[in-house]
């Protein structure tokens, strides 16, 4: 055929006047009508039809030049040509571009093979720090387990693993794959298969058969699917893991050495499927995060990977639309990236179809109607929309050098980002059948999250680089806002006015009308700065003599409110505190980090409380940050616990207003700081803010406790010593300092459990502390111990946690007068005085006597403190037993073989006492002295 003869023509030429990468020697239609004995026209008309069928490259230029395709990619190596050029310079340049990026690429891949993983600096680089290190461990490297859901991509990691290790030790070592799903339920068949055979061990064995072991010596033994191995199957990988020998089936009196790095893989949880034992030998597990797990960026540079691979395969171009972008993107993929790359390869076979019949260079991905994919959050969408530009996508199947994160760099655009995500959500409404009232409100709940977000983060842009016609104009505008809010701009903040303006003019000269009638409301009952922002954009549209969307009203608002928070946060500064208190090391810490460093503020300040913080040092921080800052007010945000008492401590203290906000989390954070620094410090207007929104809050005012206050009084069975406490405080404090305190006598079982504690307390109550005979274990709730109650302090403390703070002169004579009446309240006699029916007296001195008998046998040191305690809870036991007959301690009756030996002391101390007033101590009561006398209180 003539084509033929033409096309054989060209090839010939190549051979005869050989290119190089400096020299391109192409042919023209007239040099191969003298060599083919066909006319000039006739050779163009078959040339033309080989460039259309991908077969010659040709060069638009005078006269027009023809390249063999084939002959080009075979003398430049890795070179993918297109099938038309301007000039033979770009030809040329495209030439140079991709042999030098691939040979950067190879460079690259040298120094570090991970390169080619996606996300290798980012989710995977501390799994992959930890593998270098685990298979570079010397002698041999340790064995690795990687984990993770079906499709997160265990397999490639095992691969690059290999070829990483290739690199460093400079050899080639084998790498062997077996899933261990093929044999599971066939032990034998499994053992023939891992170590190999003798000839004639079985029937069918006709020959030696190596075993996937012997035949990755030296190298990797990748065991996929692990968890599918029973435990006889792990159990025969014990000696190779462990000795580094094996033996052939059939071929027992022989041991053959191996060294073999081994990984293995699973899906499944580790404790369920495994021997302990055969865990003991794989020293190194790491967990391969899902793809719902994966960054934004690094989920579009998997997408963009794929497609590469595809535009490969079927050498055409890709063009992937905006939509199918983002719904790959944000769909829910149950198999992980195994999912993803299907869903791509079947969307490129969709489109490939389409135009299978047609001589296209490019075909189109669309997005596939009815599949699900999730809902972005505002922050998704706006990063998405700062990668992806509005057309979507277009992958050269020749640009295969490329990397995923450098085609997505080179194809992002870096628009406004405020108008980007209008423009976005504006358009996915539109697809809705929504009216128009409920598209609006919805857009207005949208642009309200943008107040908490950092929209006006922008690439710089140079005020050089714009269209000189514009530039003056961007300058006026930047000199009448600063008049207009009386500041002067930051470069930072001047840098984001000129990326917006520039984005401005752009959008409102192309913006359609629809969109003008449907967002001119938007900002409707949203704007707090609407005079000044209408005046700038009046005075815009002015100066440009364009007619901006009324939502650069709502632009400016944002910006002016940005712009002016830094100076309204430190007037707010000096007059209302924000202090957040919660526990943990960093817990407020990092929240206060957080929300200051987003809104540009310092307003917040945190206050930690470790775990061997008590409550009082945690209290005397935030006294001291009050202190230092001088005050006016504070806002005060607690998480839990004796924390939700701060708030009357404070306003008693400083006599100011305290807004408490408890239960607090980084949105608590998040909102306050907006309201304050956007809006107002006023409480009146703060509490019903924060009330509708579901957040704890109450005001503290000074001079006055605004909640009922519990104090709970626990002893061993929560009934004798605790009641006569009870009494005690009641005879000794006057009524006005127990006002709006009610006391509660519980058993020590009932408040070592947070929860049952609460159970005791009503709604509007807050519990101040425990007083009690054995220490309890809840955190955060002041304790006072009955030997600390019964010292000279004892009743300083009950003051304090009453909250009644000792500095305040009028609170110090009221503690003198109480203190008086309680130490006289302290005598032995004033004591026993409370007993009913036992002669003081005489119980005193017999359980004096026990007590020393006790502290003789058992030889700890005696304690008058201790006594004290001691005689007034056995006084009070002994006296319930008497008038109570029918108390029943079976219900949490022990024995005396569960008990510690000292216990046999206590009894046999007490016996005079049973016989005496006929009566039998239950071993439950001796437990609870034992506990009194030998645990810390």
């Amino acid at each position: 055929m003539r084509i033929d003869n033409i096309h054989q023509a060209l090839k010939q030429f190549h051979v005869q006047n050989p290119s190089s990468k400096e020299t391109l020697l192409p042919a023209t239609a007239s040099q191969l009508s003298q060599t083919s004995g066909y006319t000039r026209t006739a050779v163009s008309e078959e040339l033309s039809e080989l460039v259309r069928k991908d077969q010659v490259v040709k060069v638009k230029s005078r006269p027009v030049l023809f390249f063999d395709k084939d002959y080009l990619e075979e003398q430049f190596p890795f070179f993918k040509s297109s099938t038309c050029y301007d000039s033979l310079a770009s030809l040329q340049e495209d030439i140079y571009q991709q042999t030098e990026q691939i040979h950067k690429k190879k460079q690259l891949l040298k120094m570090n093979p991970f390169a080619n993983v996606i996300g290798f600096d980012g989710s995977l680089a501390d799994a992959i720090k930890k593998l270098k290190a685990a298979i570079l461990y010397p002698p041999n490297g340790l064995n690795i387990l990687l984990t993770g859901e079906s499709g997160v991509g265990k397999t490639l990691i095992a691969e690059q693993l290999h070829q990483f290790y290739q690199v460093k030790m400079n050899q080639e070592v084998p790498f062997i794959y077996f899933n261990c799903a093929e044999y599971f339920n066939n032990p034998e068949l499994l053992t023939s298969h891992l170590f190999g055979y003798k000839k004639g061990s079985f029937t069918g064995a006709v020959n030696d058969q190596k075993g996937l072991v012997e035949l990755a010596d030296g190298g990797f033994l990748f065991l996929d699917e692990v968890h599918r191995l029973t435990s006889e199957g792990q159990e025969k990988l014990f000696t190779v893991l462990d000795k580094g020998y094996f033996t052939r089936m059939g071929e027992a009196e022989k041991q053959r050495n191996v060294s073999i790095k081994f990984i293995f893989a699973t899906t499944e949880a580790v404790n369920q499927h495994f021997l302990k034992t055969f865990l003991r030998r794989i020293p190194v597990t790491l967990a391969i995060p899902a793809l719902a797990e994966r960054s934004l960026k690094e989920k579009i540079q998997l997408i963009l990977s794929f497609f590469l691979e595809e535009s490969q395969r079927i050498q055409k171009n890709i063009h992937i639309r905006y939509e199918a972008l983002k719904q790959l993107t944000f769909t829910h993929f149950e198999a992980n990236v195994g999912e993803l790359k299907a869903a791509i390869q079947f969307m490129s076979a969709q489109a490939y179809l389409e135009v299978f019949d047609q001589l296209t260079e490019t075909i189109c991905i669309e997005a596939n109607e009815g599949t699900v994919k999730e809902q972005p959050d505002v922050e998704s969408l706006l990063a998405f929309n700062e990668w992806i530009p509005n057309d979507g996508l277009t992958i050269q199947y020749n640009h295969f050098y490329l990397s995923s994160q450098e085609l997505l760099k080179s194809e992002s655009l870096k628009n406004d980002r405020f108008y980007n995500f209008l423009l976005k959500e504006y358009a996915d409404l539109k697809k809705l059948t929504l009216s128009t009232e409920d598209a609006l409100a919805i857009m207005q709940n949208k642009v309200e999250q943008l107040y908490d977000m950092d929209i006006f983060a922008q690439e710089p842009l140079a005020i050089e680089a714009i269209d000189e016609t514009l530039q003056p104009k961007i300058q006026e505008a930047i000199v009448f806002f600063e008049q207009l809010i009386q500041e002067k701009l930051t470069e930072d903040f001047q840098n984001i006015l000129i990326v917006h303006l520039y984005s401005a003019v752009f959008y409102s000269a192309q913006m359609n009308e629809t969109f003008y009638s449907d967002t001119k409301n938007i900002y409707s009952g949203k704007v707090t700065q609407y005079q000044a922002a209408k005046t700038m954009v009046d005075f815009l549209q002015t100066l440009f003599g364009i007619s901006f969307a009324d939502t650069e009203i709502l632009f400016f608002d944002l910006f002016i409110r940005k712009v002016t928070a830094k100076k309204r946060a430190h007037s707010v500064e000096e007059n209302c505190g924000v202090i957040v208190v919660a526990h943990g090391t960093a817990t407020a810490s990092s929240m206060v980090e957080y929300t200051n460093l987003l809104f540009s503020t310092t307003v917040m300040r945190a206050v930690d409380m470790p775990i061997n913080q008590s409550v009082e040092e945690t209290l005397e921080k935030v006294r001291a940050i009050v202190k230092q800052n001088q005050y006016k007010k504070i806002i005060l945000m607690v998480d839990i616990g004796s924390l939700v008492y701060f708030g009357n401590a404070i306003s008693q203290t400083f006599q100011m207003e305290v807004l408490l906000i408890s239960n607090i989390n980084l949105l608590t954070l998040l909102e306050v700081a907006r309201e304050v620094i956007y809006e107002s410090t006023a409480f009146e207007y703060l509490l019903p803010v924060l009330k509708e929104k579901n957040h704890r809050a109450l005001i503290c005012s000074k001079g006055r406790f605004n909640e009922a206050k519990v104090l709970i009084i626990s002893c061993l069975t929560g009934m004798g010593t605790a009641i006569k406490i009870e009494q005690l405080l009641l005879k000794t404090f006057p009524n006005e300092l127990l006002t709006n305190v009610r006391i509660i006598t519980l058993e020590k079982r009932e408040v070592e459990d947070i929860d049952r504690l609460h159970s005791f307390v009503r709604k509007e109550e807050k519990i101040v502390g425990i007083i009690g005979t054995v220490k309890t274990e809840v955190p955060d709730i002041p304790f006072i111990s009955l030997q600390d109650l019964l010292s000279k302090r004892g009743i300083q403390l009950v003051f304090e946690l009453l909250g009644h703070h000792l500095e305040e002169k009028q609170n110090q004579e009221l503690l003198k007068k109480v203190s008086a009446k309680y130490i006289q309240g302290l005598s032995i006699e004033a004591i026993t005085d409370l007993l009913t029916v036992l002669n003081p007296t005489t119980i005193s001195i017999e359980l004096a006597k026990i007590y020393s008998d006790i502290c003789l046998q058992t030889k700890i040191k005696s304690d008058e403190k201790v006594l004290l305690r001691f005689i007034i809870h056995c006084a009070c036991m002994l006296e319930r037993q008497l008038l109570n007959p029918e108390y029943d301690p079976t219900a949490y009756e022990v024995s005396y073989r569960e008990l510690p030996e000292a216990v046999s002391v206590i009894k046999m101390a007490f016996r005079p006492i049973e016989v005496s007033y006929n009566l039998l101590i239950p071993p439950l009561e001796v437990r609870y002295i034992y506990e009194l006398l030998f645990e810390k209180a």
